[in-house]
């Protein structure tokens, strides 16, 4: 019975889903070596022009103050080996982000750009990848396509703008899924390339652990066991894609357990294990990443009805269309998906290494469809009104997302009132070659486009920056540290974790626990002081102040405000009474 099934699996894989072996067997346009170094060129600035500006705003909290200030503590304590958060170990992931972090703050000093360029780097070294890496697989214009439509991710964008570690992961895991593909695509095994995959997996382990090997390995393993030809790894293969995982993680695993004899239970089992089968938080449904990935992709994600069809349809037509190396990148897209399904502990940003591969099929589907014009089919008839519904989706889109700028500003400004007008500029123009001819040829495509890097920048750029501030604990602190220059800032319950970027760090005191007699000394010893409270201890640190005598001002809001001491009325009135003797 299983070996019937098995049979059965295979020969739907190769004979029914991608039954072509060879992609020089389809019809594509190859590009000639100008258009590609063109092609390339419009690729990498338009991959600077979205991810690199504007990421002076402040860090959003709490997951990038966080981060950045394990990054400052390793520099100011000179520890590269544990990771520590407010003087303590923090040991929920390996440390390369961290490094890599601390490298970008101690060359380019503390700032919130220096912080977030490792993470911005990841992202834009994933879009050359798809390319470069790409263009081996499913050809030139097939992977320059995918590599623009992961660039039209609105997710993985905003994602690679933050500082987190999710952006790097990527990196190395399509690096590793990418490159181990190569090895193994050709009938000799290709040892540079295999070498490459583990390394980038073993970096993918020192970023955020196991779960790494867990993405990478899997599908070189389904792809090759379902076509049985020269793509199945061998054990020797496998030993030696391990090799550098042990040149590379082992030796920092080892050092930080020997340093924390708590590490591997809290690491291994409680953070990794128990999170992916319990769900310690942030628990969600097995359905949570299918509207996921289409918020996470869009705009590109209003193309994922065509991919399905390219890649399920039953026509014969199609079916001429799949190679097995589009099954490869569709084996690679649904395990992480499935992979992170299963587990108990869902976030968004967990999937962002299945955009890339999902992306390129995004770009094969592209090439032998859409731009190629001699062919006919149910999806070229789909697409062909794409472009002008696309940019009147995007100017919607846009609509909205200044809106919300403007209700966070409080007043409309030049920025806005261009993006207006654009807009509007936009939809005369779709409605002027409405149903014509040039509203479903290449340069319609290209307008679309950007119109949507249009409206990805003003979303990055501008709204981001702007609600990052609005609601930016530390913003609110620096807003009033200029008028208070010497005057001390006290958080009291609240981490003032990455203050160094935006405060002179000298005058920052924390106190964690509110009912101490600490609080108590810091209340009476200062006569004016910047108090940054959380919520839950708010009530209480005001009656604290006011047992103080300390008055609080009335233009602060609820967690950041200025409290001075005044004179008892008995002070008043006896000065008064002092002053009249004399």
């Amino acid at each position: 019975m299983l070996a019937k099934t098995k049979l059965r699996l295979r020969d739907w894989y190769n004979r029914v889903q991608f039954p072509i072996d060879d992609r020089n067997e389809l019809k594509s346009h190859s590009w000639t070596r100008r258009q590609e170094s063109i092609a390339a060129w419009v690729l990498y600035v338009a991959t600077f022009a979205v991810l690199l500006p504007s990421l002076s705003y402040p860090l959003i909290e709490p997951d990038e103050t966080r981060y950045a200030q394990i990054a400052i503590e390793m520099i100011d304590s000179g520890d590269w080996v544990t990771p520590t958060l407010a003087g303590k170990p923090y040991l929920d992931k390996p440390p390369l982000m961290y490094w890599l972090t601390a490298a970008s703050i101690g060359l380019l000093g503390p700032t919130e750009f220096s912080s977030r360029l490792p993470a911005v780097l990841s992202a834009m070294a994933t879009v050359g990848l798809v390319f470069v890496l790409g263009r081996r697989i499913v050809g030139a214009r097939a992977a320059w396509l995918g590599a623009m439509s992961l660039l039209l991710c609105g997710g993985f964008v905003i994602a690679g703008r933050f500082l987190i570690l999710d952006s790097l992961l990527a990196f190395f895991v399509v690096l590793s899924l990418l490159a181990g593909y190569l090895a193994v695509r050709e009938e000799r095994h290709r040892w540079a390339w295999w070498v490459l995959s583990g390394s980038a997996c073993a970096l993918g382990v020192l970023t955020k652990g196991p779960v790494s090997l867990l993405l990478c390995a899997p599908p070189l393993v389904a792809s090759g066991w379902l076509r049985r030809d020269q793509s199945r790894v061998r054990l020797v293969h496998w030993a030696a894609f391990v090799v550098p995982m042990f040149l590379v993680c082992v030796p920092w695993y080892v050092a930080v357990w020997k340093s924390n004899p708590d590490f591997g239970d809290y690491f291994f089992l409680e953070h990794n294990l128990n999170r992916f089968t319990k769900g310690s938080n942030h628990r969600a449904p097995f359905w949570f990443y299918v509207p996921t990935l289409f918020a996470a992709m869009f705009p590109t994600s209003l193309l994922l009805p065509s991919l399905g069809v390219f890649l399920f349809s039953r026509s014969d037509q199609n079916r001429r269309l799949r190679t097995k190396d589009l099954g490869y990148l569709a084996c690679a897209s649904v395990w992480i998906l499935a992979f992170f399904s299963f587990a108990s502990c869902k976030l968004p940003t967990y999937i962002l290494p299945a955009l890339p591969m999902i992306s390129l099929m995004m770009g094969v589907m592209l090439d032998q469809t859409v731009f190629q014009p001699q062919v006919t089919s149910r999806i070229t008839s789909y697409l062909r009104p794409f472009p002008q519904r696309a940019s009147l989706i995007l100017v919607f889109t846009l609509a909205v997302v200044a809106s919300v700028d403007v209700w966070y500003r409080g007043h409309f400004d030049a920025g806005t009132v261009v993006a207006g007008f654009l807009g509007i500029g936009v939809i005369a123009v779709v409605m002027r070659s409405w149903n014509r001819d040039q509203a479903f040829n290449a340069p319609a495509w290209a307008f679309t486009a950007c119109v949507a890097f249009g409206v990805l920048s003003f979303t990055t750029t501008r709204f981001i920056p702007v609600a990052a501030t609005e609601r930016s604990i530390l913003a609110r602190v620096a807003a009033l540290t200029p008028h208070h220059p010497t005057t001390p800032v006290v958080f009291f319950g609240e981490n003032p974790h990455a203050a160094k970027l935006q405060l002179p760090i000298h005058t920052v005191i924390h106190c964690s626990d509110v009912h101490s007699k600490a609080a108590d000394r810091i209340l009476t010893q200062h006569d004016e002081m910047i108090v940054v409270v959380n919520k839950g201890n708010r009530d209480f640190v005001r009656n604290q102040l006011k047992r103080q005598c300390l008055s609080v001002d009335a233009n602060g809001d609820d967690v950041v405000f200025v409290a001075r001491r005044v004179a008892s009325q008995t002070s008043h009135q006896a000065n008064i009474a002092e002053r009249n003797i004399r």
